[in-house]
């Protein structure tokens, strides 16, 4: 792809359609008619298998799967309370403050230290309509900010924000947000089902014919996603993630994780700002770690498909967390071949200046044999919040459970010796194959 100006196509985009947007009639054909969803168009569906690779074969990356540019231009930091008029010093030539293209944002997230970053529109949004990724200049500038703003020290990743709000589910078939992320095209929420959209995930391409396509549950309720239906062999190997904490939203969605998960998702936990808006990436460090063996995009989509990611929100602002565990010799976000003894080696560092990050608790955590929205301690052991660094090691004979989680309590996490609910750090569960 040519470089292009960025700053130049999302100027000349929005005075082209006008301020505020014009009616834009919507797809029929809900994907591109040149055959966009080909199988023959989709390289390596199924990453290499890393889960036995050594924990000193993984570096942690640190970074965000979820934000909005300026192309979702229905509601963000650059209008009155989120959703009113544009407001009135926002820099509309050089994007300057509030809000901004896909790149600015990766001109940000790299200068603020972010190992990847990907931005997620909304689909719907009218900069994407009509929906054409061969020709869509909103989203064909997205696609060019994120090949172009890549290099040896930053991984810039395409997405869209699918969002099934209720007015369009009327064939009452769920509703959702999901992320799918490093993809070629996209589709538009209001004109394609949940199930139809599962279906367009398996035969997605990725991006630039680079890394693979992933996709993640988006601060989801209890029992969305018509209560975590339409699950088979193929589509859980490409939604692998769950936003279990979005910044903005409050506290983590715990009983909807257990429940997704409960159900038969293979998730691992990732937190997020969601952000319409450059101050959150100004102002809240990432979230969202990922093990992988180097910074490239193959690498980290493969390793977000294996699930090797995890979330840690301890601390004060400067949150880092370094976690690594493996069970069997497998590392986090694997699945094993039903074992009946399980090894756990948990490594974790945080940091050495921000004592409210030391580890006070771990938790192994597996499902409950019959109550959907309930998990059990398997395991778990005390620290006195002295230490910057703390391996531990635990056997659990187990013969019945499918997936053991991992929780820690930091010393931000208690007070006056009691330790909250949710603790602040969750890693990627270890699948049994049961």
């Amino acid at each position: 792809m040519n470089r292009i100006d960025s700053i130049a196509v999302a100027t000349v985009l929005l005075c082209q359609v006008g301020m505020p947007w014009g009616i834009v009639a919507p797809d029929k054909n809900h994907a591109n008619p040149r055959g966009a969803h080909a199988s023959e168009q989709v390289a390596a569906s199924f990453p290499i298998d890393e889960q036995r690779l050594p924990l000193s074969k993984f570096n942690i990356y640190r970074g965000e799967s979820h934000a909005h540019s300026v192309y979702t231009w229905s509601h963000g930091a650059h209008r009155e309370d989120s959703s009113g008029p544009l407001k009135a010093d926002w820099d509309q030539q050089r994007y300057r403050n509030y809000q901004g293209p896909p790149v600015k944002y990766f001109e940000r997230a790299k200068a603020q230290g972010f190992d990847f970053f990907a931005i997620t529109d909304h689909s719907q949004e009218q900069p994407l309509q009509p929906v054409d990724p061969q020709r869509n200049e909103a989203w064909l500038d997205t696609l060019a900010a994120a090949e172009q703003s890549s290099d040896d020290t930053f991984v810039a990743m395409p997405g869209f924000e699918y969002s099934r709000n209720p007015p369009f589910d009327t064939d009452r078939t769920g509703t959702g947000h999901i992320n799918a992320i490093n993809v070629a095209e996209y589709v538009n929420a209001e004109h394609m089902s949940l199930p139809t959209f599962y279906d367009w995930l398996k035969r997605a391409a990725p991006a630039g014919g680079d890394g693979y396509v992933v996709a993640s549950f988006n601060h989801p309720g209890r029992t969305q996603f018509h209560d975590w239906a339409y699950l088979d062999d193929e589509i859980v190997e490409f939604i692998t993630m769950f936003e279990l904490r979005t910044v903005y939203r409050g506290p983590p969605r715990w009983d909807a994780y257990v429940r997704a998960l409960n159900r038969g998702w293979k998730v691992s936990p990732i937190s997020v700002t969601d952000s319409h808006g450059y101050w959150h990436l100004e102002n809240i460090p990432p979230l969202t770690y990922v093990l992988a063996p180097e910074l490239t995009k193959a690498a980290l989509t493969r390793a977000m498909r294996q699930r090797r990611t995890y979330t840690s929100w301890a601390g004060l602002r400067n949150t880092q967390v370094d976690l690594k565990y493996s069970v069997n010799g497998y590392v986090m976000g694997s699945t094993l071949n039903r074992p009946t003894t399980l090894d756990f080696y948990v490594q974790i560092k945080t940091h050495p200046d921000d004592p409210d990050q030391r580890v006070r608790r771990i938790q192994v955590l597996r499902n409950h044999p019959t109550d959907l929205d309930g998990v059990e301690v398997a395991a778990e052991a005390s620290f006195d919040g002295n230490e910057a660094e703390i391996t531990w090691t635990t056997t659990i004979e187990d013969s019945v459970s499918r997936y053991f989680l991992l929780r820690v309590h930091h010393n931000s996490d208690v007070r006056d010796g009691v330790f909250n609910k949710h603790g602040s750090t969750y890693a990627a569960p270890v699948w049994t194959g049961r």
